[in-house]
């Protein structure tokens, strides 16, 4: 096993770093936390992937569309009107991102910022509030990839890329020049052979196809199942 040091587990390649030592948002804890939730006049921020988000969130929180954590600050300064002047509460799969920005979006001149201490794990652990108000699974990064948070009433808030249908199973596309990351059933996954589009489908590089071994009239006959063809490449 070999051990690389860095200077910080998260970043937002700021021009001019915020240190979460001197400059954070105020912590609330889980009780804390679902007040805000409660609270009208208060913004709750995902300080999350769009990915995750799109898994599970807390009921009402914004969703940033955004790609990689250190997009979040260039989307909040896009979409500042939406936090101009309201109490914004952020939050994070276990609280490391929202130290850092929370204590950006204070020095960004926001000055009402507060963040869930512990972040989405600790909430769904807690004994008084066991995850009530989440929707969905939490999106981690590992093996897991989905874990439940909300021990009061789970609702199924992802939709599969195929049909719409409630799911809450993430699949990587099978073309390793995407790799896009989609919910899918089993069926699914099985009926678009592992990929997210007819592009990827066709990619001569497509790991389902050759994981499978499927020739080109084998391709051919999937393709024509989903109503698509390998023709349509060569037009």
């Amino acid at each position: 096993m070999h051990v690389r040091p860095r200077s910080e587990i998260v970043s937002l390649h700021l021009e001019d770093d915020v240190n979460p030592l001197e400059t954070t948002g105020k912590y609330l804890e889980p009780e804390e936390f679902r007040e805000a939730l409660l609270d009208p006049d208060t913004v709750i921020l995902d300080a999350r992937n769009d990915y995750e988000f799109d898994l599970g969130h807390f009921r009402g929180a914004v969703r940033p569309d955004i790609k990689a954590f250190r997009d979040l600050p260039e989307w909040v300064e896009e979409n500042r009107e939406q936090f101009d002047g309201k109490k914004i509460v952020t939050y994070c799969t276990g609280g490391i991102r929202c130290e850092k920005f929370s204590g950006w979006l204070k020095t960004a001149g926001f000055d009402d910022v507060s963040q869930l201490h512990g972040g989405i794990a600790t909430y769904g652990k807690d004994e008084k509030t066991k995850g009530e108000f989440w929707d969905g699974m939490m999106y981690v990064f590992d093996e897991r990839i989905a874990v439940p948070i909300n021990r009061v009433d789970h609702k199924i808030v992802g939709r599969d890329h195929f049909d719409g249908a409630p799911c809450e199973r993430y699949i990587n596309c099978a073309n390793p020049q995407c790799n896009k990351q989609i919910l899918a059933s089993e069926e699914n996954d099985e009926k678009y052979l592992h990929s997210c589009s007819h592009e990827c489908r066709v990619h001569p590089d497509n790991l389902y196809v050759k994981q499978h071994g499927l020739s080109k009239d084998e391709l051919e006959a999937r393709l024509n199942a989903i109503g698509e063809s390998l023709s349509a490449v060569t037009e």
